[in-house]
């Protein structure tokens, strides 16, 4: 079985990769995830390369915003 996304550009901006702010290596997940609330997101991210650590907070639109 594979999963098809129909919006394969979506798929891959929806998903947490980016690369290490010391080093540079892609960095495929966070370590530690935390909702701080309905449309905001805490991202913990830890290198394997470097031992370097760091957050990061991803925030999502309003409701009414998205509708507009």
């Amino acid at each position: 079985m594979q999963l098809r996304s129909r919006n394969p550009r979506a798929f891959i901006l929806s998903r947490p990769v980016l690369p290490c702010a010391q080093c540079g290596t892609t960095l495929f997940g966070p370590e530690w995830s935390e909702y701080i609330d309905d449309r905001r997101v805490r991202h913990l991210w830890s290198c394997d390369a470097c031992d370097y650590r760091f957050e990061s907070i991803v925030c999502f639109p309003a409701p009414e915003s998205i509708a507009a």
